[in-house]
């Protein structure tokens, strides 16, 4: 018997990168007069208690169609989390009785598909104009995050979810593969990522999608795989940043900036103080990864933040950004000591022309 979906959705997620910092209290007054926010959070049970230690302010942003699949009506929902980041994500519900390979090909179409960009693109410019004035250092960077979430409440043809697992071709949906068949040693890297709670729920966490089986309306889960996502994009926006830094102080090593400093400021000072800013600026990012999950009870949830930080390697790009940093350090404490020579040279003849005009008079009066 095929698996059929009576009831599900799809969460559609784009994270964007749109300042240092959002006043989340100064954003949700602005938003006030014409939309309806609120702070985001959790639900709440004996079983998966959790805090999120700054919770994000969440907008509702309307219904719109979707060109994919002859048309999907997508209802669009925001998140300013005060990191600078605003995630917009497009639900899409499953059409009731969809078969599984139906819902392949859909996951197919939508990873193929220009509109979720565009449609998410176009909430979120109109969302940073609203906002505007709480943006701290607002920046425009061009990289966006990623993700697909499909959640199933109801599925006919299963005994439960862990006979789903058996029934249903699952890799080729989180990799939206309807093309060929998947080989064993792929279908099994992904099914190492199976986590579960109780009897009726399920999810498979992968890096770029995640299926979820949820009987109710539950969407802790699903939250806390865009929360972790929302780091991930962070982690990438550093990473981007201290390789462009790293890039001016090669091209300052190779002489293309010879004379971009002077007795008093020059431009390796200035690289400088802007690293050991930007090295301020990434310690307390991580700490507030380390931060933001408080767990209180059953720790589910937070062992779900860490299945996902395990799939969107959050140890390998912090390891990376550590060595950029100290890279970084190191390649300034070089400079500077260059340009401390430099100048103490300066100053030597400096020194050296003061004793001549001294001495050059006396010499002109013995002689004269």
């Amino acid at each position: 018997m095929s698996v059929t979906i009576k009831k599900g959705s799809i969460l559609v997620h784009r994270v964007y990168d749109v300042a240092g910092e959002i006043d989340l209290a100064a954003a949700e007054k602005l938003l006030s007069a014409g939309t309806t926010s609120s702070r985001f959070s959790l639900r709440t049970d004996t079983r998966r208690a959790i805090i999120i230690k700054e919770a994000p302010l969440q907008v509702p942003l309307g219904r719109e169609t979707l060109r994919v699949n002859g048309g999907l009506e997508a209802e669009i929902n925001a998140k300013l989390w005060n990191y600078g980041v605003i995630s917009v994500t497009l639900e899409l519900p499953m059409p009731a009785g969809i078969r599984w390979e139906e819902l392949v090909a859909l996951a197919d179409a939508l990873e193929e598909s220009d509109e979720p960009d565009a449609l998410a693109l176009k909430h979120r410019d109109a969302l940073k104009s609203r906002v505007g004035t709480a943006l701290k250092q607002a920046s425009d960077w061009g990289t966006a995050e990623d993700y697909i979430t499909y959640i199933i409440n109801e599925a006919d043809g299963v005994s439960g979810p862990l006979d789903l697992l058996e029934k249903a071709d699952v890799p080729s949906l989180l990799l939206a593969e309807n093309r060929e068949r998947l080989s064993r040693n792929s279908e099994n890297f992904i099914m190492e990522n199976v986590l579960q709670y109780g009897e009726g729920d399920l999810a498979v966490i992968d890096w770029n999608s995640a299926l979820l089986v949820e009987p109710g309306d539950q969407r802790d889960v699903a939250d806390v795989i865009e929360f972790s996502l929302s780091h991930l994009l962070e982690f990438r926006y550093y990473d981007d940043k201290l390789s462009a830094k790293l890039d001016l102080l090669y091209d300052a090593i190779e002489g293309k900036r010879e004379n971009t400093w002077n007795f008093f400021r020059n431009f390796y000072a200035d690289i400088a103080e802007e690293a050991s800013r930007q090295y301020m600026e990434f310690s307390e990012f991580l700490e507030r990864i380390e931060n933001s999950l408080k767990t209180v009870g059953d720790p589910y949830l937070a062992t779900v933040f860490r299945a996902s930080a395990h799939q969107f390697r959050f140890d390998d790009w912090r390891k990376n950004i550590s060595r950029k940093m100290d890279n970084l350090a190191q390649i300034t404490q070089m400079l500077q000591i260059e340009v401390n020579s430099r100048r103490g040279h300066l100053l030597e003849t400096i020194i050296i022309l003061l004793i001549a005009l001294e001495i050059i008079p006396v010499f002109y009066d013995a002689f004269r």
